[in-house]
């Protein structure tokens, strides 16, 4: 079986076993039987005699990774006529493959076909694009990703990351 212990000065500590009066006596002066730490994220409160939830500050990473997660959560587009709106997916994965469809467009419109179809698989289904059209997709993409990232660094910009760094409050909708 684990006891808790607490020292003023000393803080916390933890033994399997509960600890025999010679060892007992040479605890500082000063200590306590407490209740186990019920996790890492708690103190004690000696005043009180309880443990108090104390969670770590939420850190640049903890920023980062929420930036992550919301740039793959995809958009919607609507290409306002029979085609409707579609959701874009946007991981790494669906970025990279937007990549191939870039380069073609690209190369089309330097050449000065604009109109040039490009087969793609959106979340919403299959459907064709032209390049001049998907420059405007790509325009709509940049628009809604820039916007999380500068989201993500003014939280990382911040003295202290508020705790509800994750609400959307602090994040484009």
């Amino acid at each position: 079986m684990e006891y808790g212990f607490f020292h003023p000065t000393n803080g916390y500590w933890q033994t399997t076993g509960y600890p025999s009066e010679e060892y007992l006596n040479r605890y500082p002066v000063g200590w306590i039987q407490v209740p186990l730490q019920p996790s890492a994220d708690h103190v004690y409160d000696p005043e009180n005699k309880v443990w108090q939830h104390n969670p770590a500050a939420p850190t640049k990473e903890d920023v980062r990774a929420e930036r992550d997660r919301r740039l793959a959560l995809g958009f919607e587009y609507n290409f306002a006529d029979a085609r409707g709106v579609h959701t874009f997916a946007m991981t790494e994965t669906d970025i990279s493959g937007w990549d191939e469809v870039t380069k073609g467009a690209q190369a089309a419109i330097n050449l000065g076909r604009h109109g040039d179809p490009f087969n793609i698989v959106t979340e919403t289904g299959a459907t064709t694009v032209t390049a001049h059209e998907w420059q405007q997709i790509l325009v709509a993409l940049t628009a809604i990703r820039q916007a999380i990232w500068q989201a993500s660094f003014a939280l990382q910009a911040m003295g202290a990351i508020p705790f509800d760094y994750a609400d959307n409050s602090y994040w484009p909708t």
